[in-house]
């Protein structure tokens, strides 16, 4: 029994027991319980449905510390408590014996999302120096907008300032544990914010992630909602790769459904001939580990769709891919993710409108995510609109400097019905080659009057695969919802073509 409640959560009426983390948590936050009543109901967690003596519970959580059985009673006061047991009903007395937890339900793990503790930045004004607002509310800005994203726990400002301080040697020691600490210091001079975030391994003590910005303006509140987002979209995408990191030593039965998707997503993510593959074995892993699972699904028909060719893919693959999207967003209507992937379904479906409604709803559950800014500017691009979409894509970049490849991909398309064709070349050459790439490079030399690159990379395509045809490629691939924007595309092409002869 010992063995199986060590894996995965345990759920204990409206409340869950992580004994993995170390965390008690009601609706995905986590509830405050003392270290000893904590133990306590661990204790009886990794023994549950056995009657366990008194004498053996003051044993296991005490040691060699002398107490009464008063102590005993208060911790199984304590758990009672945060576990709203007014009636006993989970955890039980026996009389003359001592105490049972009532069959708890085992349960996978539903995230194993890092639990996080944002804590109040460090003024950076001289001491005796009136505090200024400003500083005191970007802690409580960052956690907030950290908490819209689903990947992680957040935990609430006083257990995260509790967890700090006992991390830091001062105040009673609490079961809640964090994975990793938010921390920054934030200086005001006259309309100038200088803010330092970094990222800390709460259990290594080590720097995961810093970086100092730095800006000015009237408003500084604005300044600040503006740092704020950009200093969050990094400390995601760093949870992300610190949470991949910590998994990677572990065999792939071992991980939990979250870990398997996460190892999935930078797979799909990479350029290697097998990494679509990879991603997709390990959704299936995930998913047959938890069917409602909303994002391995999502990733599932995203993943699919982009080995088939998105736009080109077969009718019956885009509508099975569009019908997998569906249901994620059904079983996980408060994931961005889940309405961005359907939306490139809908797209490949050349359902621009249904696109648009839901990248919209990606923006709005998390208006401050890099991605969904990129991909809503690509679906405005797509629909006639590249300059509306080329400013979104302008402050996703600047949100996510650090951002992954396909950042250039849906900004070259966006250049380039923007007629802006020389920095659209610059865009797909910082990509990988190959014939699909090359065709639009083509395109958009030819188009800025690089003739000599142009002719090298029509030269390239029919070298490298010569079954390939790039205006067939660019007519289907691309999702414009215009006709003239797909002509003037594939015109750009023929004219490279043209001059490789």
């Amino acid at each position: 029994m010992a063995e199986s409640a060590s894996q995965g959560v345990l759920q204990l009426g409206d409340c869950q027991l992580d004994l993995e983390r170390g965390l008690l948590l009601r609706d995905g936050a986590a509830v405050p319980l003392r270290s000893k009543a904590f133990s306590l109901l661990s204790y009886l967690a990794r023994n549950d449905g056995k009657v366990v003596t008194k004498s053996d519970l003051i044993s296991a959580v005490w040691g060699n510390i002398a107490v009464t059985e008063d102590s005993l009673t208060q911790a199984v006061r304590d758990i009672r408590k945060a576990l709203d047991d007014g009636d006993q009903a989970i955890l039980k007395a026996v009389p003359k014996r001592g105490y049972v937890l009532s069959s708890p339900c085992h349960k996978p793990s539903p995230a194993s999302q890092p639990v996080v503790a944002v804590v109040p930045f460090e003024d950076g004004r001289a001491t005796g120096e009136t505090s200024d607002p400003v500083i005191g509310a970007f802690a409580g800005d960052v956690a907030d907008r950290l908490a819209r994203f689903h990947t992680v726990t957040v935990l609430n400002r006083e257990t995260a300032l509790a967890a700090f301080r006992q991390a830091q040697g001062y105040g009673p020691p609490l079961a809640v544990r964090p994975d990793y600490f938010v921390q920054g210091s934030v200086i005001r001079s006259g309309d100038q914010l200088k803010i330092s975030a970094k990222l800390v391994d709460a259990q290594a003590g080590a720097l995961v992630w810093g970086e100092s910005y730095t800006a000015a303006g009237p408003d500084l509140f604005a300044v600040q909602d503006e740092i704020a987002y950009r200093v969050v979209n990094r400390l995601v995408s760093n949870l992300e790769a610190a949470a991949l990191r910590r998994s990677a030593g572990k065999p792939t039965r071992d991980l939990a459904a979250y870990e398997l998707v996460t190892r999935a997503i930078v797979r799909f993510r990479g350029y290697r001939a097998d990494d679509n593959s990879e991603a997709l074995n390990l959704l299936k892993a995930a998913i047959s580990r938890d069917p409602d699972y909303g994002l391995a699904q999502a990733y599932m028909a995203l993943v699919e769709l982009a080995v088939a060719d998105y736009g080109s893919a077969p009718e019956d693959v885009i509508a099975s891919c569009t019908e997998r999207a569906s249901l994620a967003v059904a079983l996980a209507p408060d994931e961005p993710r889940c309405h961005r992937i359907l939306s490139q379904a809908r797209l490949a479906a050349r359902d621009h409108r249904a696109a648009e409604h839901h990248m919209r709803r990606a923006l709005d559950i998390n208006p401050y995510d890099a991605d969904t800014m990129m991909q809503m500017g690509h679906v405005l691009s797509l629909r006639g609109r590249p300059l509306d979409g080329l400013e979104l894509m302008n402050r996703a970049v600047a949100a996510n400097p650090l951002h992954a490849e396909w950042y250039h991909c849906d900004r070259a398309l966006a250049l380039y019905a923007a007629r802006d064709y020389g920095n659209a070349a610059t865009a797909m050459q910082r990509l990988p080659y190959g014939p699909r790439r090359w065709s639009l490079l083509a395109a958009a030399l030819a188009r800025s009057g690089d003739r000599a690159g142009a002719r090298d990379c029509v030269m390239l395509i029919r070298k490298s695969d010569p079954g390939f045809s790039p205006v067939s490629h660019l007519r289907t691939s691309i999702e414009f919802e215009r006709p003239e924007d797909t002509e003037h595309l594939v015109k750009g092409f023929e004219i490279a073509a043209a001059m490789a002869e």
